[in-house]
């Protein structure tokens, strides 16, 4: 019995981690739209894509509703760029934001199949020898510290060398090199920078780790209360 709630405790941490992972991203990404409005503006967006920001903000609305399974078509999207109504997105940004918006909607499914792991592994180690508060607690303070420090060391790689990682993520999710994009001739890569990403992990980071220690929180109350 020991042996299975020691296999549930790590299952369930790491169902908890990536439940917690999958929420940050979505709530970094659809939460706050005057997050876009601030980035655009820091990085000079307007100016070289040649669009007002109302306007700008309209597509990125769009442009994430697409994403998240609201909107049905990314190409029908038309913005007025230099004083002419055209289609924002190219073919190619259109193809590669089809991807993308895979990766969201994968997202979101994985996590409800973790919420039903985490159910499951909940209910055996109740079935199971041992207090069930004695289970979640040290599920929620060891499994949640040690995700933490791996998170941590993860984070000072990539704040090293963010461009290198940046690559190799989307090697790792991308079989094709439509993220390859052209500043020259695709509206996506202007809007969207390498700082902005930056900017964007850096926001996710936070919401994660707010997640990591409200759950190292709820363990130690947890522990207190059924001491």
């Amino acid at each position: 019995m020991k042996i299975l709630r020691f296999f549930l405790g790590i299952v369930l941490s790491f169902s908890l981690i990536f439940i917690a992972l999958i929420s940050s991203v979505e709530i970094a990404a659809y939460s706050d739209f005057s997050f876009y409005e601030k980035e655009y503006n820091k990085y000079a967006v307007t100016s070289s894509v040649d669009i007002s920001m109302p306007e700008l903000m309209n597509v990125t609305k769009d442009m994430m509703a697409y994403l998240k399974g609201d909107r049905e078509k990314l190409s029908d999207i038309q913005a007025n760029i230099g004083g002419t109504y055209i289609p924002f997105f190219n073919e190619r940004e259109v193809l590669h934001m089809e991807d993308v918006r895979g990766l969201f909607i994968g997202a979101v499914y994985l996590r409800y199949i973790l919420v039903f792991i985490s159910i499951i592994c909940i209910i055996f180690a109740k079935i199971s020898r041992g207090r069930i508060s004695h289970f979640l607690s040290n599920v929620l303070i060891y499994g949640t510290l040690i995700t933490l420090a791996l998170t941590g060391i993860l984070v000072f790689l990539i704040a090293g060398d963010f461009e290198k990682y940046f690559i190799i993520f989307h090697h790792i999710f991308f079989n094709n090199d439509l993220w390859m994009l052209d500043p020259a001739t695709d509206n996506l890569i202007n809007i969207v920078p390498q700082g902005f990403f930056m900017d964007m992990s850096k926001r996710i980071v936070i919401i994660f780790s707010a997640f990591i220690l409200s759950m190292i929180g709820s363990g130690v109350v947890l522990k207190k209360i059924f001491k």
